[in-house]
């Protein structure tokens, strides 16, 4: 048996790269690559986008993915090559017919992904049809009388596009997705820009920003642009940062794994001061939020420094809590991130105790009416059941009480059988951070690790993670936004969580063997 990893070392290591980098770590966005390319063809490196966009297209013709995941990208890369091919009094920065097959194929893809069950990403309902509609008006550049308009997908109209467009863009919430607003939100005043980003997006930048190049190169979302394409060598990442959300995530996940408070006390400190009264958005620009808040109050509860959880009444909904207002459909992560900050405060021995014990209950109901059948939950802000079941179950077994026992074990019987031969679990193809989720929630949810299968379940699981999960720097995308998208450092406190805590359990320790 040789030794095993340096825990200590590589939770340390971990909390400096998030100290030292406030974008998230994420990989680069074929989303919103091409929106740069439609909206910023002034912008340096369209050249280096337009060919990252060619690279990154599949055999098929579309982008990104898997299954209807892959339509947002791929209609956003097509109208994007088509932009470029219609650009007037410009020579295409690539080779004409290789940019005009690419948008053929595309457009393919995107006619056949229509046809199919569309998953909810962030405002899909308005991306869709706003972006449809760009890659329609764009056909005539391909001088191809076969090339067919797109129609929307069964049962999506465009009435919720035309109503933002109508006005109900000027709201805080729409700054991420300002670029479907259309000419309106150039240089809207509604729209104030945080260190020259705009709702964390450059492509909501650029919209903002307008399609001719700005007078001023010095303009602050100028500058702010010209730094993110850098970064990347020209594509850019599908958000700018989501600084606040995960330093509150990593620690909560990593205290409650046994990770000391002192040594991730340092992630606090930037965060917004008085959540409880406040709250806190996901990061500098974004919209103030329930989900982030809860999460933040949580982690401050877990290392020792409560906030009573104030800010989150103006969400509770009756059967359940909202994760913004207006909010278009309700999320069983928010809840249960919401669930164990009241959880947290109640622990506390609060004045309004029954307030508290009330709206837990009301939530631990809903989450268990929000079970599916086997066992697992899902969720609007991640792909994979696995990090929906294993928030729920988590909260569900921390602070509803004997109520869940029925729901937790139908979780556990799930995960059981879901794990794959070679030890990991995931939706589409085993993946690390997927298998982390399965571990962490055995782990909690059993009262004896070795009862019911559990300890060999989690030693496998604990030997695909050793194996696979740490050297890994690109992780598959399974967090919501735009499109799907892997936050690299929250994946990895997620996989470090799962060794962790196997340490305060009985069975073998998670070394290499």
């Amino acid at each position: 048996m040789s030794a095993g990893p340096d825990f200590d070392a590589l939770v340390a290591e971990l909390v400096d790269r998030v100290l030292n980098d406030p974008t998230g770590a994420l990989g680069p966005s074929v989303y919103e690559t091409a929106r740069l390319v439609s909206l910023a063809p002034w912008l340096d490196g369209d050249t280096a986008r337009v060919r990252h966009l060619l690279d990154e297209q599949r055999p098929d013709g579309s982008w990104a993915g898997p299954g209807g995941y892959a339509l947002v990208p791929t209609l956003s890369a097509t109208e994007a090559l088509l932009a470029v091919l219609g650009r007037e009094g410009e020579a295409p920065s690539l080779p004409r017919a290789g940019l005009a097959e690419a948008a053929r194929r595309g457009l393919a893809a995107a006619a056949a992904l229509v046809a199919q069950p569309v998953p909810s990403t962030v405002v899909f309902f308005m991306l869709i049809p706003a972006l449809v509609e760009g890659v329609n008006a764009r056909l005539a550049v391909l001088g191809d009388a076969a090339a067919q308009p797109l129609a929307l997908p069964h049962g999506l109209t465009d009435d919720a596009l035309r109503a933002l467009r109508d006005g109900a863009w000027r709201n805080p919430l729409t700054g991420h997705y300002l670029e479907i607003v259309g000419p309106a939100a150039v240089g809207a005043a509604e729209m104030v820009p945080v260190d020259g980003v705009v709702g964390c997006s450059a492509a909501a930048t650029a919209a903002w920003l307008g399609p001719r190049e700005p007078a001023d190169p010095a303009h602050p979302s100028v500058r702010f642009l010209r730094r993110a394409q850098e970064r990347g060598g020209g594509p850019v990442a599908a958000m700018t940062s989501l600084v606040f959300y995960e330093r509150a995530w990593i620690a909560g996940n990593l205290a409650t794994a046994g990770v000391p408070r002192e040594v991730l006390a340092p992630l606090l400190k930037e965060l917004p001061g008085d959540v409880g009264r406040s709250g806190a958005p996901t990061a500098p620009g974004f919209a103030y939020e329930a989900e982030t808040s809860a999460i933040v109050l949580a982690a401050l509860a877990h290392l020792g420094a409560p906030q009573e959880p104030e800010y989150l009444w103006q969400y509770d909904a009756g059967s359940h809590f909202m994760s913004t207002i207006p909010e278009h459909e309700p999320s069983t992560t928010t809840n249960a991130h919401i669930l164990e900050a009241l959880g947290c405060h109640l622990a506390g021995g609060p004045s309004d105790a029954d307030r508290y014990r009330d709206a837990v209950a009301r939530i631990a109901n809903w989450l268990r009416g929000r079970q599916q059948p086997d066992g697992s939950w899902s969720d609007k802000w991640h792909a994979s059941p696995y990090f929906a079941t294993m928030r729920c179950a988590l909260a569900l077994h921390r602070y509803a009480g004997p109520d869940a026992a029925d729901a937790l074990r139908g979780s556990v019987a799930w995960l059981l059988e879901r794990q794959r031969e070679e030890g990991s679990w995931g939706r589409w193809d085993g993946t690390a951070e997927e298998t982390a989720y399965a571990v962490r929630t055995l782990l909690e949810l059993t009262v004896d690790a070795r009862s019911e299968g559990v300890a060999e379940a989690v030693q496998r699981g604990c030997s695909f993670l050793l194996e696979h999960g740490l050297n890994v720097e690109r992780h598959p995308p399974l967090w919501i936004g735009k499109e799907l998208y892997a936050p690299a450092h929250l994946v990895r406190a997620a996989v470090l969580g799962a060794l962790l805590a196997t340490r305060r359990r009985p069975g073998p320790p998670p070394d290499r063997q």
